[in-house]
């Protein structure tokens, strides 16, 4: 698989992702439902968002991802890259998911 071109977006020079800890899920008619257990909060994923969940448990690396996204939802290089951008740093920013490097 071809390595993905990340430009400017702010996964640069991440590796790997990885799920918290402290955060449980479950897929339930083919959604995912995160628990973050510090805050409380629950959280539904829609397909892009599972999608993107399924290959960060998977320790996928991020440019593999991307690749992914473009190929499987038929999208532009630029819509992957913005669709995982916006996801991993709505998750980070609820400590959901961290980066491993």
């Amino acid at each position: 698989m071809r390595k993905h071109p990340l430009g400017d977006s702010f996964l640069e020079g991440i590796g790997v992702l990885r799920v918290s800890d402290r955060v449980v899920y479950r897929e339930i008619d083919d959604k995912i439902v995160l628990i973050n257990l510090d805050s409380g909060f629950y959280y539904s994923l829609n397909e892009v968002g599972c999608f993107i969940f399924n290959r960060i448990l998977k320790s996928k690396e991020v440019g593999d991802i991307l690749d992914e996204i473009e190929s499987t939802f038929e999208v532009s290089q630029r819509e992957a890259r913005e669709d995982l951008d916006g996801f991993v740093e709505s998750l980070r920013r609820e400590k959901i998911i961290l980066a491993n490097g």
